[in-house]
């Protein structure tokens, strides 16, 4: 074999290796949702109550995503405006897309247009159970496109 045909096939490897590896990190379409998933996630949960003490740095791996069986976000502390990620999140049991007041007793309403476009992702997870949307406009009939769903809006 000549020098150009070894570097041809070392090259090919290296570039099939690169994009093996690129093709199991997660990447995110909106910077909040990335955020919340860095400040709050944990082994099985990704919960808006408990934040890490430290974010994580460098790459979410889709197979710790897949792991989570509870997702739960804030979208009064992370102004997510678009929610197409949850596809990493396939096996999780319940997604809560919160807007926590700011004081007891408000009732305010995330008025964020395009938040729930994306809510048709979760319809291909096999483990979903619930869905509770708390304070957040819902310009969709979720509860029809999740009809196996225990859906829940407040």
């Amino acid at each position: 074999m000549t020098v150009k045909k070894i570097k041809g096939i070392l090259l090919l490897i290296f570039v099939i290796v690169v994009v093996y590896i690129i093709n199991q990190i997660a990447f995110f379409h909106d910077k909040e949702f990335e955020r919340a998933v860095r400040d709050t996630l944990s082994s099985q949960y990704m919960d808006y109550t408990t934040k890490r003490d430290k974010p994580i740095f460098g790459i979410i791996w889709k197979k710790d995503l897949e792991k989570i069986v509870i997702l739960s976000l804030n979208v009064r502390e992370y102004h997510v405006k678009n929610i197409s990620d949850i596809r990493y999140f396939k096996n999780t049991k319940a997604i809560w897309i919160i807007y926590r007041g700011a004081y007891e007793g408000d009732t305010s309403i995330y008025e964020e247009e395009n938040l729930l476009n994306n809510i048709y992702v979760a319809k291909n997870f096999k483990n979903l159970n619930m869905i509770s949307l708390y304070h957040v406009k819902v310009n969709k009939d979720i509860k029809v496109m999740f009809p196996n769903v225990d859906v829940f809006i407040e």
